[in-house]
This record gives C-alpha cells, sequence and structure tokens, in this order.
C-alpha cells in the first residue's frame, strides 16, 4: 500500500478527526451501528464529514480546514450534536478515546470498504483487534519541506 502524496495546506490552518465507538446503552459493549448512524448522520448537512472507519462498530467524524481553533470547536459541537441525536434515534451511545476496555475482538466485523478489507487481508485478525479510538490534529503546511 503506497503513501498518498503530500497535501498542500495554507500554513497553520487547522483539522481534526475524532475515531467514535458506537457502544449499545445496555452493557456498553460495542455495537456495530455504523452504517445506521452513517445514514442518520447523511440527512442532516454538517461540516466536515461522518465516515466509516475499521469496524462496523465505530465511525470517524473531522473538521473540515479551519482557521482557529475557535472555528474548530464550532464544527466539532455541530457534528457532537448531531451524533448525540442519531444515537438516541438507535438506542446507542457514541464513545472516544483510548481503547474499549472489554471488546471480544473476533467479534469485530471489518466496515465493507475496499481498503479495509484489504487491510484485513494483510494483517489478519489485528485490524479486529487493535481498535483504537484516537484524535488526530493536523497543522497546514505549504509544502513538504516545510512540514
Amino acid at each position: 500500500m503506497s503513501l498518498e502524496p503530500f497535501q498542500h495546506s495554507a500554513a497553520l490552518s487547522l483539522g481534526v478527526e475524532l475515531e467514535l465507538q458506537l457502544v449499545n446503552t445496555h452493557d456498553y459493549d460495542l455495537a456495530p451501528y455504523a452504517e445506521d448512524m452513517l445514514r442518520l448522520m447523511a440527512k442532516t448537512p454538517l461540516p466536515g464529514s461522518v465516515v466509516p472507519e475499521m469496524t462496523s462498530s465505530m465511525i470517524e467524524i473531522s473538521t473540515g480546514v479551519c482557521q482557529s481553533s475557535s472555528e474548530v470547536l464550532g464544527q466539532l459541537t455541530q457534528v457532537r450534536d448531531a451524533l448525540v441525536k442519531s444515537a438516541d434515534k438507535l438506542n446507542i451511545a457514541v464513545v472516544g478515546g483510548g481503547t474499549h476496555p472489554f471488546q471480544q475482538w473476533h467479534e469485530r466485523r471489518i466496515y465493507d470498504k475496499p481498503r479495509f478489507r484489504e487491510l484485513s487481508e494483510l494483517y489478519g485478525y489485528l485490524p479486529k483487534q487493535f481498535t483504537i479510538f484516537g484524535q488526530h490534529v493536523h497543522v497546514g503546511c505549504p509544502d513538504a519541506d516545510t512540514a
């Protein structure tokens, strides 16, 4: 799998990605509701994006390219509000950060997307086992040498 080419952006622009767990509200185990959550979220125009992640019990939200931390906060707040409403309709909760405390990796299902299938075939059980829910902050650089 090759690396993507460097993406040029305005110096010191910002973007944030959050990988989130979808859990049921009965016992807080991971719940395979990514497809349903994405369908509900698509009904509301939002900044940034809401996309599937490696397993069907994960999603990723991200801001657009922002020029300030307050713009990042505003976008994340809008997406969070829509996430909460969608999760309530599905009777699930959305959790961020770290790893799930008692997941059974063999129960995880890889989300049906070519890149995720390729990673699953390449690394076997590892993509199911290492479901880590992180935060990525991107800071813009005008070129690869500056980065």
